[in-house]
Parts: C-alpha cells; sequence; structure tokens
C-alpha cells in the first residue's frame, strides 16, 4: 500500500486519440437525433374550468358525481403550483397564462369588461386607452394593470410574457373568451382574464362583472356565483375556440375560511362543490369530447393546504387524445402523475396545432394509463409530501452533525489526539458521514412516509453500510474505501438506468412538490456520484496499481460523465460540465502525464465539445421530449442575451444559497479545514503525499470537483459539498491513522 507510486504514461496522442473518440460519439449522438414532429392540427375547441382551492381529496368526495365520472373518462394529475413569486391566485393565474413562471401581484386580479363603469364620468375602456394607447371594444375584458404586470414580468432572470397564449391564439385566427369572477366583497378577483388575454392586456370577447352574482345570506360575503346567468353567457359564447370559466365560489371561501367555525365551513364547501358539479355537468353533454377539450384546473392550493406545506392541487383533462382512466404527465416532469401549471398553456396550443413559443417554459401534457388513477396519485402526493416537509430537517440534522464531526477530527489531528479519537469512535462516525448519502437511496425501499419510523431505518441503514465497510478495510486497508464509494456510485448508476426510482423518492434528492427538479441526477447526488467514483479509483490504484486498473477507473469516469449528460439520464448540464473538468484532471494526473500546452488544449477542446454535443442532441430530440437543457439552448439560440439571464440566475441561486444556508457552513468547514491542515501540523500532509500518492491525487481530484460544481451548478453550494463527502472524511481518517 505504501509502495512508491508509478506513473503510467500517456502522452498526447493517446489524448487526441482520446478526445477524437469523445468526438465522433458526441457525432453519432447527434446524429443520431431526432424529434417529433408538430402534432396534426386539432379541430374543437378548449374549455377550461377554474376550479380553484381544490384538494385531491376533493375528487373522492362521496356527494359528488360528475367531477369522478369525467376523471374515468380521461385524465387526472397533480398540478404543481409553482410562481415567480408566492402561490396566491394573481401569480397562479398569471403564470398558466404565461407558460412561465410569472408574478402578478394585485395587478393581475384588475380586469373589467370595457363598458363597464370606471368612475363617474370615465368608463373601463376610456381609462384603458389613457394606460395603454390601445383601443378596447365593446364586447372586450381588459386587464388595466398591464403596465405593471408586464413591468413585474420583465424584471424577472428568466423570460416571461404575459398574455402569450391569449396572443398565439389571437394571431392564429382563434377565437379566445373568458368568464367568470372570483370577487370577494369589495375587492375584484378577475385574474381569469389573465390566463385569456393578449400581450396587450385583451380578452376579445368575456364576462366578468357583477352581473354574474347573486345575493344568497347564507353564503359567505353575501354573493355567490348565479349559475343561471352563467350559463346563459356561456351559450352567447359558443363560437370560442378557447373560453376559460372561473367558477369563483371556491375561491370566496377559501378567503372566508378563517371566519367561519369547520363546520359551517365544510356545509358550504359542500353545497358549492355540488352546484360547481351540476354546472360542470352541463358543460360537458355541451361539449363533443371526442373533437373538444375540457380540462378542470385548481390553480391555486387552498389557504389551509398551503400552510400545511402542500404545493399541489389537482387538475383534471377530458378529451382527444387523453385516455380514459389515466394520470397526466408532461416532458416537463417525466413523472407519471405530476404536471407542471406551466404545461397548461403549451398543451393548449398544441391542441390547435400551433408552436410552442420559446418563453414557455412548459410542454404539452400527456397522459398514462394506470390502475385506479385517483389512489396512485394519493400514493405519489404522500411520498412528495413527506419529501418536501421533512427532507429539510432530515438534511439539517445531517449537516450538523457532520460540522461538529469535522472540526472534531481537525482539532484533534492538529493536537495529535489519536487516543481520543479511538476513544470517541471518531474513525466509525467519519465512515458514517459518507454511508449517509447510499442509506438515503436505500431507505425509500422500505415504503415509510412517517418521520420516527423513517429516521430510524436511515440512521440503522447508514450503521449497515458503515459496519460492512469497516469490516472490509479491517481486512484490507482501503477496502473499506472502494467497497463504500463503489456501491454509493453503482448503485446510483444502476437506479438511474432501471428509472430513477429511488432518486425520486429519496430525501437527498429533488423535491417535486417544490418543484426544482423532477428527473434525472440532482445536485446533491451529482457530486455524490463524481466524488465517489474519483475516490473509488484514488483507492483502487493504492491497491492495485495498474495500467488495467488505470483504464478501468477511466471507462467508469466516461460512463459517469455520459450518464450524467444524456437527456434521458441524467439530464444536469452543471454535472456534465464539472465531470468533463474533474474527470480528464485527476485522471492525467494518475497517468502521471504532465500538464502543457497540448494537454490543455486536448482538455480544453473536450470540455467545449462533449457538452455542446450533448446540448445539441437535447435540442434536435425535439419539442416535445427536451430536457431543461434542450429548451435552454433553444432559447438562447432565439435570443443570445438570455444566455446571460441564465447565468445571473444561477450566480444569485449560488450566492442565496452560500449566504443563508448550513450547506456553506459545513463547506466552509471542510475546505478550511484541509487549508488548516496543510500547514499545520508541519510536514503532515507532505508525509502523507508521500505514502497515499494516488489517494493524494484523488483529494485534489475532489477538491476540482467541488471548485467546478460550484462554478457550473445553480445549487453549487449543495453540490460542492456533497462532493466532498469522498474527499475530506476519508481524508481525516486516514491522518487519524497516521499521527
Amino acid at each position: 500500500m505504501h509502495a512508491k507510486k508509478r506513473r503510467l504514461k500517456f502522452g498526447p496522442v493517446s489524448l487526441a486519440v482520446f478526445s477524437c473518440l469523445c468526438f465522433f460519439a458526441a457525432a453519432f449522438l447527434f446524429l443520431a437525433a431526432g424529434g417529433p414532429a408538430l402534432a396534426d392540427e386539432q379541430k374543437g375547441r378548449v374549455v377550461m374550468v377554474i376550479i380553484d382551492r381544490l384538494s385531491l381529496e376533493d375528487l373522492n368526495n362521496p356527494a359528488l358525481g360528475t367531477l369522478p365520472r369525467l376523471v374515468r373518462k380521461g385524465g387526472v394529475g397533480l398540478l404543481n403550483t409553482g410562481t415567480a413569486g408566492i402561490r396566491n391566485p394573481e401569480n397562479t393565474y398569471a403564470t398558466v397564462g404565461a407558460g412561465a413562471h410569472a408574478i402578478a401581484t394585485k395587478a393581475g386580479a384588475f380586469a373589467y369588461e370595457s363598458v363597464e363603469q370606471f368612475s363617474v364620468d370615465t368608463k373601463v375602456y376610456e381609462e384603458f386607452e389613457r394606460r395603454t394607447g390601445y383601443t378596447a371594444k365593446p364586447g372586450n375584458v381588459v386587464v388595466l394593470e398591464i403596465a405593471r404586470l408586464s413591468r413585474k414580468n420583465d424584471g424577472l432572470l428568466h423570460p416571461v410574457v404575459p398574455g402569450i397564449l391569449g396572443e398565439q391564439l389571437q394571431a392564429a385566427g382563434f377565437k379566445v373568451a373568458c368568464l367568470g369572477n372570483a370577487d370577494w366583497r369589495d375587492r375584484p378577483g378577475r385574474q381569469v382574464a389573465a390566463i385569456a388575454m393578449n400581450r396587450a392586456g385583451i380578452v376579445e370577447r368575456g364576462y366578468v362583472g357583477r352581473e354574474l352574482l347573486m345575493r344568497d345570506p347564507s353564503f359567505p360575503g353575501g354573493f355567490r356565483t348565479n349559475y343561471e346567468v352563467l350559463w346563459r353567457k356561456w351559450r352567447t359564447l359558443k363560437d370560442a375556440d378557447f373560453v376559460v370559466i372561473d367558477l369563483g365560489d371556491t375561491s370566496r371561501l377559501d378567503q372566508a375560511r378563517e371566519e367561519l367555525t369547520d363546520a359551517v365551513f365544510q356545509q358550504r364547501w359542500e353545497e358549492t362543490l355540488v352546484r360547481a358539479e351540476r354546472f360542470l355537468g352541463g358543460l360537458a353533454a355541451d361539449l363533443d369530447l371526442r373533437h373538444d377539450c375540457l380540462l378542470i384546473v385548481s390553480p391555486t392550493p387552498s389557504s389551509t393546504a398551503l400552510a400545511g406545506g402542500d404545493w399541489f392541487a389537482p387538475v383534471v383533462m377530458v378529451g382527444d387524445g387523453i385516455a380514459p382512466g389515466s394520470v397526466l404527465t408532461s416532458p416537463s416532469t417525466r413523472r407519471p402523475g405530476i404536471v407542471m401549471n406551466t404545461d397548461l398553456a403549451p398543451t393548449v396550443l398544441r391542441y390547435f396545432g400551433l408552436a410552442v413559443p420559446v418563453t414557455m417554459s412548459g410542454q404539452p401534457v400527456t397522459s398514462v394509463r394506470v390502475h385506479e388513477p385517483v389512489q396512485f396519485l394519493e400514493e405519489l402526493w404522500q411520498q412528495a409530501f413527506f419529501i418536501h416537509n421533512f427532507r429539510a430537517p432530515v438534511i439539517k440534522t445531517y449537516l450538523v452533525y457532520a460540522l461538529i464531526l469535522l472540526v472534531v477530527a481537525v482539532l484533534f489531528i492538529l493536537l495529535r489526539e489519536k487516543r481520543w479519537a479511538q476513544k470517541l469512535q471518531l474513525y466509525p462516525l467519519l465512515f458514517s458521514l459518507m454511508a449517509f448519502p447510499v442509506a438515503c437511496l436505500v431507505t425509500p425501499l422500505f415504503g415509510t412516509y412517517s418521520l420516527a419510523p423513517y429516521l430510524g431505518e436511515i440512521v440503522a441503514v447508514t450503521a449497515l453500510f458503515t459496519l460492512i465497510s469497516l469490516h472490509f478495510e479491517h481486512r484490507k486497508p482501503l477496502a473499506g474505501f472502494v467497497f463504500l464509494s463503489l456501491t454509493t456510485a453503482g448503485l446510483i448508476l444502476v437506479d438511474v438506468f432501471t428509472g430513477a426510482t429511488l432518486l425520486r423518492q429519496s430525501i437527498l434528492s429533488y423535491d417535486a412538490m417544490g418543484g426544482a427538479r423532477f428527473y434525472g441526477i440532482g445536485n446533491e447526488y451529482m457530486g455524490v456520484l463524481i466524488s465517489a467514483t474519483i475516490f473509488a479509483s484514488a483507492c483502487a490504484l493504492s491497491i492495485w496499481h495498474r495500467r488495467l486498473t488505470l483504464v478501468l477507473t477511466a471507462l467508469l469516469g466516461l460512463l459517469v460523465t455520459v450518464t450524467l449528460g444524456m437527456p434521458g439520464l441524467g439530464a444536469n448540464f452543471g454535472g456534465l460540465l464539472t465531470a468533463v473538468v474533474a474527470f480528464p484532471v485527476t485522471f492525467l494526473a494518475f497517468a502521471g502525464v504532465g500538464f502543457n500546452w497540448r494537454t490543455v488544449a486536448v482538455g480544453g477542446t473536450v470540455f467545449v465539445l462533449l457538452p455542446v454535443m450533448f446540448a445539441v442532441y437535447d435540442f434536435l430530440w425535439g419539442r416535445g421530449g427536451q430536457s431543461h437543457i434542450g429548451r435552454n439552448l433553444f432559447l438562447v439560440f432565439q435570443e443570445p442575451s438570455v444566455a446571460l439571464d441564465i447565468v445571473k440566475r444561477k450566480m444569485a441561486m449560488n450566492m442565496k444559497l452560500f449566504r443563508y444556508t448550513i450547506w456553506s457552513r459545513v463547506l466552509a468547514a471542510g475546505i478550511g479545514g484541509l487549508l488548516l491542515l496543510s500547514i499545520r501540523p508541519v510536514g503532515v500532509m507532505r508525509v502523507f503525499r508521500s505514502q497515499y500518492p494516488y489517494l493524494f491525487t484523488g483529494f485534489i481530484g475532489v477538491v476540482v470537483t467541488a471548485v467546478a460544481a460550484f462554478l457550473f451548478n445553480d445549487s453549487g453550494t449543495v453540490a460542492a459539498t456533497t462532493a466532498t463527502v469522498f474527499g475530506i472524511p476519508p481524508l481525516l481518517y486516514l491522518l487519524l491513522r497516521e499521527i
């Protein structure tokens, strides 16, 4: 183990050949890529009915008949309700209409029929023209605050065009209308217009005024939707191709929730849903669902759901192209049962055979048949809810544990207190830090979604992997590290190639309810995967320092790189860039290749070429199946300045995480400890480098991984911290053994 490191030479010619192989492999992927053409133009119409503040539980209400029947006739899904701000109706409705995470604040609720009275001597159309320069016609609905709304979205770091859905439909000759309101007492609630309006803030036809309401002394606020008037207005809009109808009463009830006793609220809620169902039944009968499409959407979770940490809302889609008894999905999520609110506008456009604008981040909704769709969604909701609400406390506990352990280990090394390290059992504890990621990956197999049992399981699995690793380590030095790092990397890769079932459910992975990522390898496991691969290679070369070992470890690094870059697998562009930097630097150092202008030129070529080829491959995959990588590339091609916005957004997220989260504290403690140990005790790192040359190179590779992960990822602080899991703890373990 302490034998002098053999330098395995690979010259510039070999490197050039390797670079060419990478090029031709990527070129093959480029040429093999294809994309589905736009769907054939659909005939019929699309009606979107808004019943806001619903929950999945409402679809199983025994008092209802029409909603469950429509669910059986079509598809149902959980709607991710994210916006560019808080989850309120103004923002969620504007997001649906923009097909991108938008913000509207109160500006989105101020819509009026053009002939309504704005003030004593002013009509709405006159005030609208004063504010915008556009002339509204009789029958139009206008959003008075469109200038403010547009200005707010212009300031975001991602492209948002309020009204783009209505704009595209109108430009193609389709008629658009909106109907209904969610007015509450004296406050307008006409955000329905934000879905149907064009960029000027105009909906071609519609009714959103107070004439749609009726007095009801038993209803909170004294007014509720007049369904007879609503039905008559609907009949006048039957020639419209796309109609958005807001039933309104569920929104009003949710706003009155704190004023009512639970019994009264529940009674009014049941009555409201029954009335809404009657209207839905008539509407469904009025449509030809062989050609038409009916969307039932709840854009905003209820106030009670939001307070309880539930950010999903239900969505139902019935009509041509949606399989009966199915769950909804889309390329945005690649998760059967989950769709984005930004997917709804692209779905409407694709239904009419129109292209999806690049400013829309969503993609058209499709369906997947499952047994018992609502039960399927309930189980999916349970998983997502548990991860969303308990992910932070579990990971924070681990990070606090890691922070304390790293600080204590560094202090013991500085004080040369090997005896106290043994008494405190510091060695197995350091192994447990490395075992935690794989334990988080395996624990979902138990199917536990209650905090106390889950914590018991994750502690038990972490202890099991720690004990197995220590067993191998006692039999042969470094064998325990090889087992743990290869097992971690291997399980991640196997899971990715078999559908990423464990990654989707791991508490250390992404949060579907939060909506930052839904598929592939998240930044947490990306950092773990790259660093575990590098560290496993370093340990293997230290034990079996042969050319074959280096070749095998290089192939493993190439496999990890391709996996991270493939849109259908890892789909992590920041991870791909990190791997393209970390693996070549580390393996060239393993091989003893000096860094000169030739190796830098070849490495730079690979760094630029490989990610570009993967991105182009994804770009050509087609608008119906791209990952976020291909969509961003398409956006940059359309508007190059967007690239700067993407960089700014990633930097802003990185700085936020670095300044305000515990991830940065653990990262700073680890890196600070390394810097301190490079100085004190005097000579300890020099001795370690001479005794473990490959391991020392591996640690350098892990540091390179952490730096690259920090620079190339929007949550780089997280990725950099997880990358050090297979760098700093094993280094401290070995230094404690040697002092």
